[in-house]
């Protein structure tokens, strides 16, 4: 058999056929897509559901109980209580206890003597040095009062260790320096007096300069 042979007539009209087919199909899956996006979506109503509590069942109908009376009775067996009298004389003598004799004793005092005796500073193989600083707090009393100078005189001893003690305050005219005095002379330390090289006491009047 002869193949048939296609004229180019014929291969036109299929190209326009099968155009036609291909261009039919794209409109029809367009208008498919179109129609598809403009349907609304799918709603939720939610609704609001309200439970009732139910009301609480009625108390139980009160019981009453019968009022059984219970008689009482009280015996009473003789003739009742009964108060004893006393009778008391009013003739009372009371006799004074006799007080032992006290003998009472005297406390005697025994009066203290301070041993002050030591040598003077010329006596001595040199004169003691002042070992703490001299320190004194010049009181704002007496620098309100104008005064800005001060002389105090202590007599005072110095004992083999170094350690002072204040005897007597020779002069102090002003009442507001006893506490700065009786501090120095708490913590003030003198190197310990010698006499031939051995430590002894040392007694001398100490003036001390105070300024504001």
């Amino acid at each position: 058999m002869k193949a048939k042979l296609i004229t180019p007539l014929q291969r036109n009209l299929l190209a326009s056929i099968a155009s036609i087919v291909i261009l039919s199909s794209a409109l029809l899956l367009f208008w498919l897509g179109h129609n598809i996006k403009q349907q609304p979506p799918e709603k939720i109503i939610i609704r609001e559901v309200a439970l009732v509590t139910p009301p609480p069942p009625p108390p139980p109908p009160p019981v009453q109980q019968a009022m059984v009376e219970t008689p009482i009775t009280i015996q009473i067996q003789g003739s009742g209580a009964s108060m004893q009298i006393l009778t008391v004389e009013q003739n009372i003598t009371l006799t004074k206890p006799d007080i032992p004799p006290m003998v009472v004793s005297q406390t005697k005092w025994q009066q203290l003597e301070i041993d002050w005796d030591a040598f003077a500073l010329d006596q001595l193989d040199d004169l003691p040095t002042l070992l703490t600083p001299l320190k004194i707090d010049f009181p704002k009393s007496l620098s309100r009062q104008g005064v800005k100078r001060v002389l105090v005189k202590l007599e005072v001893m110095i004992d083999e260790q170094g350690q002072l003690t204040l005897i007597n305050i020779v002069n102090n005219p002003y009442q507001e320096l006893q506490g700065e005095i009786q501090r120095l002379i708490r913590s003030s330390r003198f190197s310990a007096p010698k006499k031939n090289n051995q430590p002894v006491r040392a007694r001398f009047v100490w003036p001390i300069e105070i300024k504001s």
